[in-house]
């Protein structure tokens, strides 16, 4: 046997060589898949090159690759199917073969089977969806295949009368979105579904938020959506929904009503309506000054994108804020959406003596904006983490460091033990899906609104750091993606926890006790100098202080009184006691 798997592998690495020189006529081509296919492991680059020369035989290949379907090795059949799905000439004589082979477990079939298009075959794949509803599945990619056609069954999704599964009703929105205009023929259907009360609730209520997925060639519908929210008061939150992905400037009132409960949020939602969001302007112009400072810098950029023209002269003054970067960021993009020509002294200002050079870059391109109409190149991440011209961290700086006084601070690496005496609980939360949940054909484990679980872990937790202060310690903890905490731990009394999120150290800075603090995970990267400040008697009050340019990655206090900060992929920074900024210089190593 183990002799056997050995010549196998050896022809199949002889057969992977150059493939498509390997077979000069379709027989032998077809005759390759059972050597080619990968087993278990998909669709790698020999396996696409041969299916690619079998593709280019169009109809001929179709018989071929029909009996490979039926093949007894499951990798065979996966090629197959992988081929097939492109394949020109396929009709509807091929139909019910295709189908037994989805119903065999064949993940790349619907693709095939939307390329028939008949009748028939979206009905299967309307009611493959309904049996297995996932999202970013070949069977959806196949309903983008059939556009418009395949529109009309995946409204019927939403008609449901009894034993509804919600899920269906999230993949079947899903489908319009992706579907976009080419869907818009079905909005009636849904707002027909949405009035019927033979529907039960959640299926109106979902073909209400169906035709927000469609997305702005809705609009047409806003007064029969409006009739609709005014008749049928439980679908009144779904039409507001669907308003707002319609992007109308009916979405406004009920925006506002949400904007004291979540700001940071619903701003941004606002900002989506466009030049349509602009009755909410006064409103969101009151957000400028709010004491969170994402929900300011959120502000300031919603109100460029709602041409606000009112808020320019706030947001010239947000240009001179010595604290949060991005808000100065923030305010010259939108002092550049709005033409604000009256502030160009302003923005040069800031161009001229911002410490951050991507504030400086982002003011010199509103200057140019404004002068000449040049586009604004803007990175879509840059509100959550960094910008894209950020400055590089160093590796290597000359600054003479600065040891703190002995006995004063503790690391996890030459401390451990006196650590663990200053060790306190805490509460890790994690969500996902429920245990025992399937994977779906893509053998990912799907987590939804619907089906995630909170679970909650009670840890004593050992500090990475800790710095000693005359009333007792305060102490930081790093979990990653898992956050962290800044803990008061007096001499007597109980623990405090100051500040949620990861503590990367603290420090005497000047007058005044400082934390870096921060979190690099997946899309975010962003950081934050807090300030520790007394507020009576062995009490303590963490407020943000600075804003850095991504997560700290070390830092260290240097000659002169001052701190170095180097943060993640978002360059190396110099702040002083009174919260003066420069950028550091780097060195060679």
């Amino acid at each position: 046997m183990k002799n056997a798997v050995v010549i196998g592998t050896l022809v199949a690495i002889i057969y992977a060589a150059p493939v498509v020189r390997a077979c000069e006529t379709l027989e032998s081509c077809i005759d390759l898949y059972p050597a080619i296919a990968a087993e278990g492991r998909g669709i790698g680059k020999t396996e696409g090159d041969l299916a690619r020369k079998v593709q280019s035989y169009g109809p001929d290949a179709i018989p071929y690759l029909i009996g490979l379907l039926e093949h007894e090795s499951p990798d065979v059949r996966q090629l197959a199917g992988y081929t097939i799905r492109s394949v020109d000439g396929l009709g509807p004589e091929h139909l019910d073969p295709l189908i037994k082979a989805r119903e065999n477990g064949d993940g790349w079939i619907p693709l095939a089977i939307a390329r028939i298009g008949t009748q028939e075959a979206i009905e299967f794949l309307a009611n493959d969806l309904r049996e297995r509803p996932q999202t970013h599945t070949q069977v959806t990619n196949a309903f983008d295949i059939l556009g418009e056609k395949g529109a009309p069954l995946i409204a019927e999704l939403f008609a449901c009368i009894e034993d509804c599964n919600e899920r269906v009703f999230d993949v079947a929105s899903f489908v319009l979105a992706e579907l976009g205009e080419d869907a818009v023929g079905v909005i009636p259907r849904l707002l027909a579904i949405a009035e019927d009360d033979q529907f039960m609730p959640a299926s109106r209520q979902h073909a209400i938020v169906g035709i927000g997925q469609i997305g702005p060639s809705g609009e047409p519908y806003v007064p029969e959506l409006l009739a609709l929210r005014e008749r049928v008061s439980f679908l009144a939150s779904a039409v507001d929904y669907a308003l707002l992905q319609v992007g109308s400037s009916e979405a406004v009132s009920s925006l506002l009503q949400a904007l004291p409960n979540d700001a940071e949020y619903v701003l941004a939602d606002i900002g989506r309506l466009g030049r349509n969001g602009y009755e909410a302007g006064p409103a969101v112009l009151a957000y400028l000054n709010d004491p969170n400072w994402d929900i300011r810098m959120a502000a300031a950029v919603t109100l460029g994108h709602i041409g606000y023209t009112p808020a320019s002269s706030a947001l010239a003054n947000a240009l001179t804020d010595v604290d949060d970067w991005k808000l100065v960021y923030a305010a010259s993009l939108s002092l550049a959406r709005l033409d604000a020509d009256e502030f160009l002294e302003s923005l040069e200002l800031a161009k001229a003596t911002h410490w951050y050079p991507p504030v400086r870059d982002i003011a010199a391109s509103a200057i140019r904006h404004i002068e000449s109409g040049k586009a604004i190149d803007e990175e879509g991440w840059w509100q959550i983490s960094t910008v894209a011209n950020a400055p590089e961290t160093c590796e290597a700086v000359s600054y003479e460091a600065v040891d703190e006084p002995k006995g004063t601070k503790l690391y996890a690496t030459s401390d451990r033990e006196e650590l663990e005496n200053l060790s306190y609980q805490t509460a890790i939360y994690s969500y996902d899906a429920p245990e025992g949940t399937e994977p779906n054909e893509n053998g990912k484990i799907e987590v939804t609104n619907e089906n995630m679980v909170e679970h909650v872990e009670y840890v004593q937790q050992v500090p990475e750091l800790a710095l000693r202060v005359p009333s007792g310690w305060f102490v930081g903890a790093d979990r990653g993606e898992w956050g962290g905490e800044l803990v008061y731990i007096p001499t007597r009394g109980e623990n405090v926890v100051l500040s949620e999120g990861n503590i990367e150290d603290i420090f005497p800075l000047g007058d005044q006790l400082v934390a870096t603090s921060g979190l690099a995970h997946l899309f975010s990267n962003q950081g934050v100098l807090l300030r520790i400040n007394e507020a009576g008697r062995s009490k303590y009050l963490v407020t943000p202080w600075k804003r850095l340019p991504a997560a700290p990655i070390s830092s260290w206090l240097i000659e002169g009184g001052e701190l170095l900060v180097n943060t993640n992929s978002g360059g190396s920074i110099i702040v002083n006691g009174d919260g003066i900024i420069r950028m550091a210089e780097c060195v060679a190593e």
